[in-house]
């Protein structure tokens, strides 16, 4: 039995979809190619199955609304500029820095998107966008956080 497709506008649903399916694969990667920071190898694997939890929240809102959530490689590459990660090995540092900016530009959106929603999807990105600012204002990793903490 499929849902009938209802017209209201849940495109922002489905980027926030994208988004965090992208922060995991990325987290992934940035993991698996992570050299002498075992630190925040635990971290990323803990934070990726929070980013995929949350993605499947969001997919789950999309079904209960009628609509199929787009979770394809052909959908999630729009993003491709944005979601690049440098070839061979990474450093702690640059890791570091480059899952901090893309967790900041994801949370920034997330929070945007609660800013401009109703109902249930408005609660849907204050978690998400409470989660990703949690983690990156309170995760201390080597000496530092994550990135610098977000003024308000």
């Amino acid at each position: 039995m499929s849902m009938p497709f209802r017209h209201e506008d849940k495109s922002e649903l489905q980027r926030q979809l994208r988004d965090l399916i992208c922060l995991a694969v990325v987290g992934d990667h940035v993991r698996w190619v992570l050299k002498g920071d075992d630190e925040l190898g635990g971290w990323l694997a803990e934070a990726t199955g929070k980013w995929r939890l949350w993605a499947d929240r969001v997919a789950t809102q999309l079904v209960a609304a009628g609509i199929a959530p787009d979770g394809r490689v052909r959908s999630l590459v729009k993003d491709l500029a944005l979601n690049w990660v440098p070839d061979g090995w990474l450093s702690g540092d640059d890791a570091r820095r480059l899952i901090a900016e893309r967790l900041a530009l994801v949370g920034e959106w997330a929070r945007y998107r609660h800013s401009q929603a109703g109902g249930t999807d408005a609660e849907l990105f204050d978690l998400v966008a409470s989660g990703l600012e949690a983690q990156l204002c309170a995760r201390q990793l080597s000496g530092g956080s994550l990135a610098d903490p977000v003024r308000r």
